[in-house]
């Protein structure tokens, strides 16, 4: 992490793997994630273990958070049970186009992706414990439409996924693309009004009704 802090000229993309021998706060704060304005994207990834340290892996990410102006993250193997203050607030990753989310802790919560303003290309894989998607995952019913700017929308591998809880208030207007895979429980219908759908992949997941509703 201190190497990583003396970096000053990094552009483009950063990757930080095994980030679970990172120790706390204290030692993620070296690598002076904020001052790095030239990273474009950004992937933070942690290894499986079995250790259960929700609390400091939401430290080490808050630490890890990137300036303002990233435009891809990808974040894998996080144990952590939310997002933590600034990746949590979704006007301070305001220009975020590309977000990937991989084999994150169980009780991983999907909060509020839907007030992303920018963000055209979401994936969730492999969030082995999540039953159901609420209307967390929109953000504030108060708020804009959710997912304003989403045009490609990924799912897969989630063996637990049962139920997906969709609004119909306008969400998703703009998704061109939509692929569900290894989601062996996932019932009931997919959304309705996929008006700007031109692709749409469904592989192994038996018991979603196949009908998609288009105005």
């Amino acid at each position: 992490m201190e190497d990583l802090g003396e970096a000053h000229y990094l552009y483009g993309s950063l990757s930080i793997l095994e980030l679970q021998n990172v120790v706390d706060r204290r030692e993620a704060q070296k690598a002076k994630m904020r001052d790095k304005n030239s990273v474009e994207k950004l992937s933070l990834e942690w290894s499986e273990s079995d250790a259960d340290n929700s609390q400091t892996e939401r430290d080490i990410l808050d630490e890890l958070c990137p300036h303002t102006d990233i435009k891809e993250l990808q974040i894998s193997g996080y144990r952590g049970t939310e997002f933590q203050n600034s990746l949590a607030d979704h006007s301070f990753l305001k220009l975020l186009v590309q977000l990937s989310l991989s084999n994150c802790f169980d009780r991983f919560s999907l909060q509020a992706l839907g007030q992303l303003p920018s963000l055209k290309f979401l994936s969730i894989r492999q969030m082995h414990s999540i039953t159901e998607i609420t209307g967390d995952f929109y953000g504030s019913p108060s708020s804009k439409k959710p997912f304003n700017s989403l045009e490609k929308l990924k799912f897969a591998e989630m063996p637990e996924w049962k139920q997906w809880h969709v609004l119909g208030n306008g969400e998703f207007h703009a998704l061109q693309d939509l692929s569900i895979k290894d989601c062996p429980k996932l019932l009931g219908k997919l959304t309705e009004n996929l008006c700007s759908l031109t692709k749409l992949r469904i592989s192994r997941c038996p018991e979603l009704n196949l009908e998609t509703p288009r105005e």
